[in-house]
């Protein structure tokens, strides 16, 4: 219990400022290009953190790992609420991307190493860990969705989130449990070594790795670009929270679709030609289309993630770890690259560079269907 409430109030500060922080960073002076770049530099540091995260983690142990980023998240929060500058919003995604690539591995880690003592009910306690992340980034949405209705400042939500992210730093120190003592053979210069010899040496690796940048180039969905356009085509702030909660809804029904039936090369078709397809009708200056268009995009977006994860646990037969994680990095630093480019396009049109998007999906999403094809 004592873990799931420290990953309620992570996620219960993240759900108020999800929906408005592109929005706020607007208010203070910043371009779309540039609120948008801001967000690309959240994906590109959690790229280079993300193995060297991992190896700090494995050397001072999950549980400290966890103090370290629930610490930087903090320090990020705090420098969003104080805003006034494009150079703060640049120091806040630099840490917010390092605070996300210390807590990604580790929370995983922490919770089949440390927490759990039966390790075959580890899919019972993940499944339910993402049920709680979903519904308290749901309940922070609606909230946040009701505060403004009463006319709330974009501030004041960033200070409810400090404060919670404060909360919840102080409950991962004093009231989870300690990490328990690692075996020698798991130290950070051994998973280093690991690490450096599969993606060198393992011809099996390094035949994946397009395969890993096909899938990177497919889940990036320009996300820094929605908030602005929600706004320009009319629909008020202040339900911003109501309607990314119901974006979330969309996302937790592809993941339980895509739990109930075997993935098809006709389903990955389908998925694919909604996916990009929905892009598109987002584009378009219709509030119904839009909101429909987004819920139908995170809908196969959210089956698309079980897929990709099931296939890249598939072809992986040795070093998993370290070969996920070098999966996480070059999704993470494509999508930097594509949202960066993508808020430059934007300030001439919106649809042009959602067409560009697209285009760019579509070799991607080909080379996919080629590969699943191939290995049935």
């Amino acid at each position: 219990m004592k873990y799931y409430t420290k990953i309620a109030l992570q996620h219960l500060a993240m759900g108020l400022i999800i929906p408005i922080a592109i929005i706020w960073k607007l208010q203070n002076g910043l371009t779309v290009s540039e609120a948008v770049m801001t967000e690309s530099l959240v994906l590109l540091a959690t790229a280079l953190v993300d193995l060297p995260a991992g190896f700090i983690a494995n050397a001072i142990n999950n549980k400290r790992a966890l103090i370290v980023g629930g610490l930087l998240h903090l320090v990020g929060m705090i420098l969003l609420f104080l805003g006034g500058s494009l150079a703060v919003f640049i120091i806040a995604a630099i840490i917010t991307g390092a605070a996300w690539a210390f807590v990604s591995g580790a929370d995983e880690a922490y919770l089949h190493d440390d927490y759990i003592e039966d390790k075959t009910m580890y899919k019972k306690h993940f499944s339910t860990v993402t049920i709680v992340d979903e519904a308290f980034t749901i309940l922070g949405m609606l909230l946040a969705s009701a505060a403004l209705v009463f006319n709330s400042s974009l501030r004041m939500l960033f200070l409810v989130s400090s404060l919670l992210l404060a909360v919840h730093l102080l409950y991962t120190v004093f009231a989870l449990p300690r990490s328990k003592v690692q075996l020698p053979v798991t130290h950070s210069a051994n998973i280093a070594g690991r690490f450096t010899w599969a993606i060198i040496k393992n011809k099996e690796v390094l035949s994946i790795v397009p395969l890993m940048i096909a899938f990177a180039f497919i889940y990036e969905a320009g996300r820094p670009l929605w908030q602005p356009h929600l706004q320009e085509i009319g629909i008020n702030i202040a339900g911003f929270g109501a309607l990314f909660a119901l974006f979330k809804l969309a996302s937790i029904g592809g993941s339980l679709l895509s739990r109930g039936r075997d993935f098809k090369l006709s389903d990955l078709v389908l998925v694919f030609t909604v996916m990009l397809g929905a892009l598109l009708a987002f584009g378009l200056s219709f509030k119904v289309v839009s909101i429909v268009a987004l819920c139908a995009y995170l809908f196969t977006e959210n089956y698309f993630r079980v897929y990709m994860s099931t296939a890249l646990n598939k072809a992986i037969t040795n070093n998993r770890a370290a070969v996920l994680s070098f999966g996480s990095v070059l999704r993470n630093g494509v999508g930097a690259l594509i949202i960066a480019g993508m808020g430059v396009v934007s300030s001439v049109s919106i649809l042009l560079a959602l067409s560009i998007l697209v285009i760019i999906k579509i070799p991607a999403i080909a080379y996919t269907l080629r590969t699943y094809a191939a290995a049935k």
